[in-house]
């Protein structure tokens, strides 16, 4: 094996979060904040990308699975250095070793290519930053000539208190140097063994450690949640800043929240007061918005949301949705749709053209091209035990007001009058009516129909 190997630190108790969920599964725009150091690691196309996990160690690995990664266990938490060397096993061999914390979820792939760049040629390189409070981080410690001598643990520090150099606990170190010294790092007073003591080693030995400074926000470390409202704030400006780079238009941006997974194409427009959520993907030239919340949903191109939320579900390229349409659980809406105020579509599938404008549900549903749904229609798919499923032939009219009682099929070029109770299938180009509806003969089938329908 060679290349950087990458060790990620997630195995802390994150006591000061005061939270039954592990500190660096919070989540920040949407994503546990260690996804987006991972995020961050795999920019740099690296070797092999190591979790270190511990406190709730089944659940942090639930939720950071994936290719690439692998997770070693610290079943005792004594330390940075304790759980480094957990790591050994799995990146001995690498040329390099990256050691990161799990809870920095604001630093960038720029920030670990630069300490890469200072890392080369010498033991060491690590992440420093400048604030006015160090609080509990350790302060840096230079010599003479200004190279880092040490770094002091905010336990053991007895200079001022005021403004420090920090050091931000991101790491990379030469492979065989690491392992070769980390066996004959100390234990602390607080019975821990910490990375930091191999900053003074490479300073006594001779070769001091490279260091890389950062900003406060790259080297924000969420341990409260103060902070990780701080990070949600830098973390949301970030990604708004980015589509709108890329050719996005976000109207109101103070007023729009967009996860770090959404993909967004050119010339989508974002109106105000829209929330965009987890694997959203929305095309070119949609419109979304003004109030529309997107989760986990595909919108194709040219379509226009307003005032809607759509979930775990699938619009079609130019159609229409809302104000004040519910689309969710798996539904799949086909091109050139249009659904209205209060329309809902749970679990089903609209092909090209359905035509559903307000007042409906359509659940568990399989509706063919062109087929209109006139206000009132109700799909009734649970008889209290098991759900049922109802097929609407294309180019179907389904009058104002019409129960489709599952399992049923209506035809193509079907028509059912307003408040008809549908029980039975209807054949192709059949007309029912009535409770329970029972066909009849129509005189003249697209003229006259009764009021109420679309």
């Amino acid at each position: 094996m060679s290349g950087t190997g990458v060790v990620v630190m997630a195995a802390g108790l994150g006591t000061r979060m005061r939270s039954k969920l592990p500190k660096v599964l919070h989540p920040v725009c949407g994503e546990p904040m260690a996804w987006h150091v991972l995020e961050a690691a795999r920019g740099l196309e690296p070797e092999r990308i190591v979790v270190i996990t511990g406190h709730q160690a089944e659940r942090v690995e639930a939720e950071l699975a994936a290719p690439g990664v692998v997770f070693v266990r610290q079943e005792v938490l004594d330390g940075t250095a304790g759980a480094v060397r957990r790591a050994e096993e799995v990146l001995r061999g690498c040329d390099r070793v990256l050691v990161l914390n799990g809870d920095a979820p604001l630093v960038t792939t720029e920030l670990l290519e630069r300490l890469l760049a200072a890392g080369q040629g010498r033991p060491l390189a690590f992440v420093t930053c400048r604030v006015e409070e160090p609080g509990r981080l350790g302060r840096v410690v230079r010599d003479a000539d200004g190279a880092p001598a040490a770094v002091v643990e905010a336990a053991e520090w007895e200079g001022p208190a005021g403004p420090a150099e920090i050091n931000a606990g991101q790491y990379v170190f030469a492979g065989s140097w690491l392992w070769s010294r980390l066996p004959g790092v100390p234990l602390s007073a607080k019975g821990e063994y910490y990375l930091t003591h191999l900053i003074g080693l490479a300073a006594r030995e001779g070769t001091p450690a490279g260091t890389v400074e950062a900003t406060p926000e790259e080297a924000l470390g969420v341990d409260d949640r103060v902070k990780l409202a701080e990070a949600e704030a830098v973390m949301r400006r970030r990604i708004l800043e980015r589509h709108m780079v890329a050719g996005v238009t976000i109207e109101d941006p103070a007023t729009t929240w967009i996860g770090a997974r959404v993909e967004l194409a050119q010339d989508v427009v974002i109106r105000a007061g829209s929330r965009l959520e987890g694997a959203t993907r929305v095309d070119e030239d949609a419109v979304i918005g003004p109030n529309t919340t997107l989760r986990n949903a595909r919108v194709g191109a040219g379509t226009r949301v307003e005032a809607s939320v759509i979930e775990d579900s699938e619009v079609g390229a130019r159609c229409r949705v809302g104000p004040f349409a519910h689309v969710r659980g798996g539904a799949v809406i086909g091109e050139g749709c249009e659904l209205g105020n209060y329309a809902e579509v749970k679990n089903s599938r609209l092909g090209r053209g359905v035509k559903m404008h307000h007042f409906s549900y359509l659940g568990d549903a399989d509706v063919g091209d062109g087929a209109n749904i006139a206000a009132g229609t109700i799909t009734c798919n649970f008889d209290g035990v098991a759900k049922h499923r109802t097929v609407i032939g294309a180019r179907a009219f389904i009058g104002c007001d019409t129960m489709l009682v599952a399992p049923v099929r209506v035809g193509d070029d079907a028509f059912t009058a307003t408040g008809s109770v549908v029980t039975k299938d209807v054949g192709d180009g059949e007309s029912v009516k009535g409770v329970p509806a029972r066909p009849f003969e129509r005189k003249a089938p697209g003229r006259g129909l009764p009021a109420g329908h679309e």
